[in-house]
């Protein structure tokens, strides 16, 4: 079902900024480009025993005309610079809503190492080339791994995002950003938006949204990253409700993408296979992942194939909510 076409971007010694490492990829297509949003980490830092020091992200674009050869910007479209992302921009997700791209992405307020200080930001852009940013948008709880859906349920905006670093939580907002009072009503509440949850051994540790919702004839394909009892990173899918996305109608009990070959095996952290953009093209589904935390990789698959298996599957129970 699944065909790897292997590493389609490597670091460039050439730009300090993108020395390090090339990674978590956001793709969308548009205006018959693929434009790619992706993380990058500059040439300065070092490997220590307690991890990694001076360990700086910023966001590059490249674009293409196949999705697989990309041409890059000598430059970086999003840089550390305010209070909340001084540490890093990370793992860019994109999507098209009402007529612009939103940009949520891994905002560090304090070193990588220190575990800490991790926000959901936004950005925004209409034509990849000038960006805006609105700052962070989950306030006050470390929070990561979200994603827009591409347009509104019921009138409200809906975010998927991974609050207290284990599940899957989603937020239905009249707005962006929404209130403090918002959010932190839905924190007190966690449980309660809490929609997946690490089920199976290959997901025990934690899972996260990793591609934004994709709306196909059944419902929203979310396509999730795991990291299972070996510690290795595997990607997920399951199916959500078309009108109540809170609801899990199917999920697969097996990873579609699972680290097998050497580039997604040896990198930064080893074992890694971590999706941040996806672009159906006719019936096949371009899934863009960071390898190994070192390169963007890319892997197609057969849309209808996957939808068959998930709607022949069942979910693990969980109790619902309503909106």
């Amino acid at each position: 079902m699944i065909k790897k076409l292997g590493v389609i971007l490597e670091p460039d010694p050439s730009h300090e900024w993108e020395a390090g490492a090339v990674f978590n990829c956001g793709v969308v297509i548009h205006r018959q480009r693929f434009h790619m949003l992706y993380r990058a980490v500059w040439g300065r830092y070092k490997k220590t025993a307690e991890g990694y020091e001076n360990y700086i992200s910023f966001i590059g674009h490249a674009s293409s005309t196949d999705g697989i050869h990309f041409e890059r910007d000598p430059e970086p479209v999003m840089i550390p610079e305010s209070s909340f992302d001084r540490f890093g921009c990370e793992d860019p997700r994109i999507t098209p809503f009402e007529g612009r791209f939103l940009i949520t992405y891994t905002a560090l307020s304090m070193p990588a190492s220190s575990g800490r200080g991790y926000r959901v930001a936004l950005a925004e852009t209409k034509d990849f080339k000038v960006f805006s940013k609105y700052g962070v948008v989950i306030p006050d709880i470390d929070d990561k791994d979200a994603v827009i859906f591409p347009k509104r349920i019921n009138g409200k905006i809906a975010i998927i995002h991974r609050a207290f670093g284990r599940n899957i939580q989603i937020a239905y907002m009249q707005r962006i950003p929404e209130s403090k009072e918002f959010w932190k009503g839905h924190i007190e509440e966690i449980e309660k938006h809490t929609i997946l949850r690490p089920t199976y051994s290959w997901e025990a540790i934690k899972i996260g949204a990793g591609v934004p919702p994709i709306e196909v004839e059944s419902g929203y394909l979310l396509i999730y990253h795991a990291k299972g009892q070996d510690h290795k990173y595997r990607v997920g899918a399951a199916l959500l409700d078309r009108e109540h996305p809170h609801r899990v109608i199917a999920r697969l009990s097996y990873p579609i993408i699972e680290p097998t070959e050497e580039f997604e095996i040896e990198g930064d952290v080893k074992n890694v296979v971590f999706p941040c953009g996806a672009v159906q093209v006719e019936h096949e589904l371009y899934i863009y992942y960071g390898a190994a935390d070192k390169r963007c990789a890319l892997a197609i698959l057969n849309l209808p194939k996957l939808l068959n298996k998930l709607e022949t599957s069942t979910p693990p129970p969980l109790p619902l909510h309503s909106i």
